[in-house]
Order: structure tokens, then C-alpha cells, then sequence
């Protein structure tokens, strides 16, 4: 999964979170009978005729159909977006032409660049894989650090990793981003 997907997961269900609050908040009013006194023409009851006179309606069928495929197309779009995933498992490196191909294995190289990281002051503990995002390649570390690290130290130290990185893979156009997360404090030993 993308990041663009999740990005559109997140504001579809924003969307369905905001309708179904303004749903449930109207059903409440109008249950209420408040609903009746903010606005005046809001029906007192349910009629199921209206629902019979819409479905017996000639437009309906082609209607409901016509809804059916585009609904049923979005959601096999939304089940394949979902089953991709960004994940890079080999890098075609310089040199590579008609007589073969030079490829890097990316595992290794994430795992390279985690161990590396872990040894960098301040790191507990470091993951590291290369994803495609938006037409490049990225280099996302995500790192476990102290609470007390030197930042700047840090980011300094984590910058001279990645360029290192480049350098030894000859990919001068990967890109990176790197995730810190400070560990909590702990709060000493517990009793029993």
C-alpha cells in the first residue's frame, strides 16, 4: 500500500466519519422533535410509500445498476491498491546495458544501513527498508532513540549515513527519510 492510498483511505474515512456523525446528530433531532423546530419542513414520519413510488419508478433500474458498477469498480480498485505494496527488492545499478543487467539486492543493503545506524550515539535500535513512492526510490529508517540524544548530533550523523550510502551504491537520485522515535522513559523497577 502506497502512500497516496493511505492518504485517501484516511480522508474517505474522515468523510464517512463526518456523514455519520451528521446523520446520527439529525436522527437524534429528529427523534427529539428538535429537528422539527430548526427547521420546518422536516417530515414527523417515516413514509414507506415514497420509498415504493422511487424503486417503481422507470429510471430506477438503470439507476441502481449504473450505481452498482461504479461502486463495485471502486471497491475492486480500492482491494488491488491495497494488496501492492511499496517495497523495492532490487536496485538496477550503473553499467547495466544490452549484455546483462546489475542489479543490487535491497535486503541486504536496509540491513546494512539499520546496523550502521544502530552504532550511531543515541540509537536503541534501527529498521531500515527502500520503498517507491512517487516515482522514486526512498531510504525509510525509522530509528529508536534516547531521550536525551543530541538531535542535532544525531541528524548530522544520520545525514553523513545516508550520504554514505549513496556513495558506496553509486544511487546518487535515492532519496530518504528517516522516522525517529524517542524511547519512553522508564520508571524504574516495579514491586510485586
Amino acid at each position: 500500500m502506497t502512500r497516496r492510498v493511505r492518504g485517501l483511505d484516511r480522508a474517505v474515512a474522515l468523510l464517512l466519519g463526518v456523514v455519520l456523525l451528521v446523520v446520527g446528530v439529525a436522527a437524534v433531532l429528529w427523534w427529539t422533535g428538535t429537528l422539527a423546530r430548526l427547521w420546518p419542513g422536516a417530515p414527523t414520519a417515516l413514509e414507506p410509500t415514497r420509498a415504493a413510488d422511487v424503486t417503481g419508478a422507470s429510471w430506477f433500474g438503470a439507476a441502481a445498476t449504473a450505481s452498482g458498477v461504479v461502486l463495485g469498480a471502486l471497491a475492486l480498485w480500492w482491494l488491488l491498491a491495497h494488496l501492492g505494496t511499496p517495497r523495492v527488492r532490487e536496485l538496477p545499478l550503473a553499467g547495466s546495458d544490452a549484455s546483462g543487467r546489475l542489479v543490487l539486492d535491497v535486503a541486504p543493503l536496509a540491513a546494512q544501513v539499520a546496523e550502521q545506524a544502530r552504532r550511531v550515539p543515541g540509537v536503541l535500535g534501527a529498521r531500515a527498508v527502500v520503498d517507491h513512492e512517487g516515482g522514486r526510490h526512498v531510504l525509510v529508517s525509522t530509528l529508536r532513540v534516547d531521550p536525551e540524544a543530541d538531535l542535532d548530533a544525531l541528524s548530522r550523523d544520520v545525514a553523513d549515513l545516508v550520504a554514505r550510502t549513496r556513495d558506496v551504491t553509486g544511487l546518487d537520485d535515492l532519496a530518504a527519510r528517516t522516522r525517529l522515535a524517542v524511547q519512553r522513559r522508564t520508571r524504574g523497577p516495579r514491586v510485586r
